[in-house]
């Protein structure tokens, strides 16, 4: 029956769809006949995408029930031995598979005339920034979105112009509204400031509340005798207001919840008392081992992008307040590591810490001791000079925001892009190093010593750069360094103190490429990973322990062959600097070893873990990510269990 049916509309709407068929072909060979005029073609792309089909979805869906209010035809459609709602599906299938047909025509058209495919895809109209190359599918799901509330409204009432003029407003006067929000400040000016994900709630909005209207056309079908239109519309506004409104719900919390496309991640950002922050789209997030719990420093808005600093019992970290699209405001806050005491040093009160217009932060850095936050401006960038020289200090109380003069040496290159970031204090809070690296050169890293007193700088190296995320020592009178000699001798790791800013000699020097080194928890021993090439030309991949107090390797390991795994190891130290954990993708789990590197047990990976990367060990807990689906595990080294906190 639900077969009978369905042909049976389309039977009756054929001399419709042909018609709009028709129509859709003369757009379309509008093409050619307008070759050589582009700005033709371009508003014939527009009248198909914009026009044509929004309006071909309103006339099919209006002429849903058409027939029987035409005919009197009620009481013989529900005489069918079928239930009402396969009644309301086979109907709208029909004229689902109607507009499916019509874009299956313009798909046709769109891989066999490159001029429709190229203007197709930059049609901007109504949006209000381009959808990007690809076939319109948002165009599609509008089209469907318009036909399900036109079909859902036909069963109300027996005139269908009055029908369609009630589906283009409820339709496109909804879609306008849902668009609006996303637009203003109640929607977080998302469609402004993340179109990327703007379009995707709109269109999730838009199919929950087409949903909504079928659900309440649908209940409206089955409870209603048709004998009183009143009463009819009546159960109708009764069934979709809840409805509607789950509906808005619904799109409010996927656009609060689903991460910005392309922009969903998670990565450990600091590691302060004893506990890793870690940044995530969603905001900034500390693990607390001695709880197992994670505790939110910060929740991220629509706009989620932050940079980040911890030490010294302090996190500081940037957000953005939007207001208009034209009231900006990036803040810097400054926080206690527990959670209290949050402080604005940047952005809050007008007259407190004036900073300059048009100027972000691209960079922090908490002192040791937690007193201060050196803050790198985005004028450091080369290409991007503004009045305001890039380097400033403010103390973390929120008093004293100091601008330091600029240094041509090192911001100043005239013609080139480079990058610039934060190593390190030295010189007990007197100096900072950085590292640069310029665009056309990649694999070239530059360290530069800013002295806090003269307010000068100058190049400690010409090609060096941090051992680690994380280079400085616990106790942070030394850092883990890498650095070549010449371009073509291997990266060999140094120990640079931090007070004399002096590489120490016959310290920690190996004749074989430095990827990475890390600290153990006391400071008095450096696991590292480095490529050892062999006499038949295939490098192997070793794990090392360095003793301070031998000034030696006191323990080596043959890991892998592969780069790629070596590159994953992350080696971490226990609490007490007595076991050493590494991420082993070979082995698919945790490895624990003892100083002496030989092995003390393995944790298999759980199954639905992807790709595990990130270790840090916190207390008797080993964090892993998951760098796929960016969640964060846990490995209770005691318990021997996993759990994800993330």
């Amino acid at each position: 029956m639900f077969i009978a049916l369905y042909l049976k509309e389309w039977k009756e709407k054929a001399f419709l769809f042909f018609f709009e068929l028709a129509v859709l072909v003369l757009l379309v060979l509008g093409q050619s006949f307008f070759r050589e005029k582009k700005d033709v073609r371009e508003w014939l792309a527009y009248a198909v995408l914009l026009v044509f089909f929004p309006f071909a979805a309103l006339i099919l869906g209006t002429g849903g029930f058409e027939t029987e209010f035409r005919s009197g035809a009620w009481a013989y459609l529900f005489s069918r031995p079928v239930h009402k709602t396969s009644i309301w599906l086979a109907k709208f299938v029909a004229h689902l598979s109607m507009l499916a047909a019509l874009w299956l025509v313009f798909a046709a058209a769109w891989l066999a005339v490159p001029g429709i495919s190229e203007l197709a895809g930059g049609t901007q109209v109504l949006v209000g920034f381009p959808i990007g190359p690809g076939f319109p599918s948002w165009a599609f799901w509008q089209s469907a979105f318009l036909l399900m509330i036109s079909f859902s409204l036909s069963l109300l009432h027996e005139r269908q112009f009055s029908v369609l003029f009630i589906g283009v407003f409820a339709g496109v006067g909804v879609a306008a509204v849902v668009w609006a929000v996303l637009n203003s400040r109640v929607g977080g000016h998302l469609a402004w400031i993340a179109p990327e994900k703007a379009l995707p709630v709109f269109l999730v909005g838009q199919m929950l509340l087409a949903l909504a209207f079928a659900a309440a056309s649908i209940l409206t079908l089955v409870r209603s005798d048709f004998s009183q239109p009143r009463s009819q519309l009546l159960g109708f506004v009764g069934w979709a207001a809840p409805l509607l409104v789950l509906a808005l719900v619904g799109t409010a919390v996927w656009a609060r919840s689903s991460p910005t496309h392309g922009r969903s991640h998670l990565w450990e950002i600091a590691f302060t008392g004893g506990e890793a922050c870690y940044k995530t789209d969603r905001g900034i997030f500390k693990y607390s081992p001695a709880e197992d719990r994670i505790q939110w420093l910060m929740k991220a808005g629509p706009f989620s992008y932050s940079v980040v600093s911890a030490a010294g019992g302090k996190v500081a970290y940037t957000a953005y307040e939007v207001r208009t699209r034209h009231d900006i405001t990036e803040k810097l806050w400054v926080e206690n590591s527990d959670g209290t005491g949050r402080t604005c040093i940047i952005g809050g009160a007008r007259g407190k810490n004036h900073w300059p217009d048009d100027t972000f932060i691209i960079d922090l850095l908490i002192s040791p001791d937690g007193t201060k936050v050196a803050i790198l401006s985005d004028s450091a960038y080369g290409g991007h000079r503004c009045q305001s020289p890039p380097l400033w200090i403010a103390r973390t109380d929120g008093t004293r925001l100091e601008n330091l003069p600029d240094d041509a040496a090192l911001f100043g290159i005239p013609h080139g892009i480079y990058f610039i970031r934060f190593v390190a204090w030295a010189r007990d809070g007197n100096a900072l190093l950085l590292s640069r690296r310029e665009s056309n050169k990649p694999k070239i890293f530059t360290l530069w010593l800013y002295d806090l007193e003269s307010k000068n700088s100058r190049i400690l190296f010409e090609n060096a750069a941090p051992a680690s995320w994380f280079p400085s020592s616990p106790q942070g009178n030394l850092m883990a360094l890498k650095y070549q000699a010449t371009p073509e001798r291997p990266w060999t790791l140094g120990l640079f103190d931090l007070k004399t800013v002096e590489l120490r000699k016959n310290e920690a020097s190996i004749d074989h490429d430095c990827l990475w080194a890390f600290w153990g928890s006391q400071g008095d021993r450096l696991a590292y990973v480095a490529r050892r090439p062999q006499p038949n030309g295939q490098d192997v991949y070793i794990l090392a322990v360095y003793s301070l107090a031998a000034q030696r390797v006191v323990a080596e390991k043959r890991m892998t062959t592969s780069e790629a795994a070596a590159m994953l190891f992350a080696p971490s130290w226990t609490a007490d600097g007595m076991k050493l954990v590494v991420i082993d993708r070979e082995a698919n789990s945790l490895k624990i070893l003892g100083v002496d590197l030989q092995e003390e047990g393995q944790a298999p990976f759980p199954a639905w873990m992807n790709k595990p990367a990130g270790l840090q060990v916190v207390g008797h807990q080993a964090l892993v990510e998951d760098g796929k689906n960016n969640t964060l595990w846990r490995f209770d080294l005691e318990k021997k269990d996993w759990k994800r906190i993330y």
